[in-house]
């Protein structure tokens, strides 16, 4: 992974060499992307692109890192039901289309299962379980579930031109987490 930093001048060399990633990603694919070409781009020697990442995946890591923390800056999730989270974050996913599209048509969309998975943790969403209904064990179990449905219906969404609205989605979203039998038959149909 890559390393997360406080010191102001390593984050302005990862935002930096995040930059160059997301404009070199606009004209090629990530297999065309090297280190070298990161480094050129972001004016920055590999010395100081290593000190930062060990690699480009830890990059794209890193700026599906910062899409979660964006997010999650927007929400109070101690606070809010699954529903209103989902509900949040379909509604980021659609104010940010444009950069998910490119990801998507990039095949990016793979590198949201570990930081989701990381993510999605007993900070977050797993709160809303019942503890003494639930093994501890399983936590790590049930975070892989979620991001496995999350990046399958993001994906799905994408794949069909943001059809279904963000209300169906939620719903049918918080029903495949915890309830995968209760899918509603009829619901929020777009206008």
């Amino acid at each position: 992974m890559y390393k997360a930093e406080t010191n102001c001048m390593a984050k302005r060399t990862q935002n930096a060499i995040a930059g160059a990633f997301l404009s070199l990603i606009r004209e090629n694919t990530y297999e065309e992307i090297s280190v070298t070409d990161l480094c050129r781009k972001a004016d920055v020697v590999r010395k100081t692109f290593y000190n930062n990442f060990h690699s480009k995946d830890d990059v794209v890591h890193y700026l599906i890192d910062d899409i979660f923390h964006e997010m999650e800056s927007g929400m109070d999730l101690r606070n809010m039901s699954v529903r209103e989270i989902l509900l949040n974050a379909f509604r980021f996913v659609t104010e940010n289309r444009e950069a998910l599209l490119l990801f998507y048509s990039r095949g990016l969309i793979r590198f949201a299962y570990k930081s989701m998975s990381a993510y999605i943790t007993e900070d977050h969403i797993l709160t809303k379980l019942d503890r003494n209904a639930v093994d501890a064990r399983a936590y790590k179990y049930i975070a892989a579930q979620i991001s496995a449905v999350l990046i399958s219906i993001i994906e799905t969404w994408i794949e069909n031109g943001f059809e279904e609205s963000v209300e169906f989605l939620a719903e049918l979203t918080e029903a495949l987490m915890y309830k995968p039998m209760d899918i509603p038959a009829q619901s929020h149909r777009p206008v």
